[in-house]
């Protein structure tokens, strides 16, 4: 693989990893400039999760139909220029149009990135370029959020999404001169399929992210109940539909394939402990610590530099060791990490020894399960089994933000309710709570706290889950024939 080609990846790799991670210190400002409120403007991210889950498995599989490098391409640009349309915003309305651009362009960078990794480096270099690819998704994780925040203070909010814009040009102007394999035919779109695709991943992660109001509306509400009826019919007519088309969007018998099983299963789970370990940590080193809220953000930086410096390690590992060895080993720290946090971490150097661990495992999984999954692809198939990997890990990181969510709702309604009584001036808020009242601590730690904790546990079940199912792992044996890979235990 050229450096020019591996740089266009990580560059847009880097830009996807960037733009969610940097949005979100900015959205208080979005919200006042825009005029409404920040509960509105959070619609910007969940329609962003909608199309992205729409657009990942149907650009996996164009890419694989239609060119690597064509596809890749113009998902930079959508996204480049989604970027472009969202620094022009004048209303929420233009910057959720905006963001479906970006979602849409995103949903094809980082599984094509994947996938032409897999087509164009030889397999013992394959898991060094996946290493690097991961390290920089990882750095763009841990830049976002301080520069987010270094933006809006210094500058305006338009500029979180303006930096996108000369990456995603320059990543386009990088690999228009890579040569990348072409598909040796043309195979008809299959346009039933994207539409069936889009229901039934569309409904589903609108079904989870309803989750969040289940005391409100009841699991059999049109908007939850209803959505996940929408989503298991619209998954059957995928699955009838697609096991009967000669060039299906989603190949459902490759999918569904045996060896392929235990790698969506651990997916899924990987994600889920990550976003479920991760999205309230900030809040927990407020309620817990008495934190700042620059330093309760910061906090998060023991577990992406810990990523990122593992991703590498273990790209270079793989080749070596395999991959499912390096997959059981990081759910097992996955796992240990979020049992620190969930029933040790009475010590801040504790919640912080758990986000170290937390990164460490994840940074051993996510890599070598691409690799593993990339080995086990058919010729011609490693878009859409890329697109899987990051699609199954999505699902699963939208559960792991919805249920702590809910979790920590729940612990917001008892904060509500025991300080409603309080002294005049206690308003429930996380601020300056080195300087509160002991009365003011303890409700907040034992809510909020707790809230935070039980969303923890659950994530540490999903990882121990996660350890288990990957000694079911597939993986094909070294030196066996590309194309039609020979599974071993």
């Amino acid at each position: 693989m050229s450096g020019r080609l591996l740089l266009a990846l990580m560059l847009g790799v880097f830009m996807g990893a960037l733009d969610n991670a940097i949005l979100a210190p900015a959205l208080p400002a979005i919200a006042q400039d825009l005029g409404t409120g920040v509960d509105r403007i959070t619609l910007a991210f969940s329609i962003y999760s909608v199309f992205y889950a729409v657009a990942v498995p149907i650009l996996g599989r164009l890419s694989d139909l239609l060119g690597y490098g064509r596809v890749y391409g113009v998902s930079m640009a959508l996204f480049a220029g989604g970027s472009a349309l969202a620094a022009l915003s004048q209303s929420l309305e233009m910057l959720v149009a905006a963001r479906v651009v970006q979602a849409v362009g995103a949903g094809g960078l980082f599984p094509v990135a994947q996938a032409i990794v897999g087509v164009v480096a030889p397999e013992k270099q394959r898991g060094a370029y996946l290493g690097q690819i991961l390290g920089v998704f990882a750095l763009g994780n841990v830049l976002g959020p301080n520069l987010g925040g270094f933006i809006v203070e210094r500058a305006t909010w338009h500029w979180v999404f303006w930096i996108n814009v000369p990456i995603g040009f320059l990543g386009v102007l990088l690999l228009s001169g890579a040569a990348l394999p072409r598909p040796a035919g043309r195979a008809p779109l299959d346009l039933g399929g994207g539409v069936l695709v889009a229901l039934t991943f569309g409904s589903l992660v609108l079904a989870i992210q309803g989750l969040e109001r289940l005391d409100e509306l009841g699991f059999f509400s049109l908007r939850i109940g209803g959505l996940f009826l929408l989503a298991l019919l619209s998954g059957l007519a995928l699955l009838l539909y697609e096991r009967r088309h000669p060039a299906p969007l989603l190949d459902v018998r490759l999918a569904m394939a045996p060896a392929f099983l235990p790698l969506w299963l651990v997916s899924t789970l990987v994600g889920y402990a990550l976003l479920g370990g991760i999205v309230f940590a900030p809040l927990y080193g407020q309620v817990a610590f008495y934190l700042s809220p620059f330093a309760s953000g910061a906090i998060l930086n023991a577990l992406a530099l810990a990523l990122g410096a593992v991703s590498g390690a273990a790209g270079a590992l793989v080749g070596r060791v395999g991959g499912k060895r390096l997959v059981v080993l990081g759910m097992g720290l996955t796992a240990l990490g979020l049992f620190v946090m969930a029933y040790l971490a009475n010590a801040l150097w504790l919640l912080l020894l758990g986000l170290f661990l937390l990164g460490t495992g994840l940074g051993l999984v996510q890599g070598p399960l691409s690799y593993l999954a990339l080995g086990l692809a058919p010729a011609g198939s490693q878009g859409q089994v890329s697109s899987l990997v990051s699609l199954t890990r999505s699902l699963g990181a939208a559960a792991g933000i919805t249920v702590s969510g809910v979790l920590l709702s729940r612990g917001s309604r008892e904060l509500a309710a025991l300080s409603a009584g309080s002294p005049v001036g206690f308003s429930g808020g996380t601020g300056n709570l080195a300087e509160a009242p002991a009365f003011v601590k303890s409700l907040l730690q034992n809510t909020l706290g707790v809230g935070v904790l039980e969303g923890w546990r659950l994530a540490f079940l999903a990882a121990l889950l996660g350890f288990l199912a990957a000694f079911w792992l597939k993986e094909r044996a070294r030196g066996a024939p590309g194309g039609r890979p020979e599974p071993v235990g």
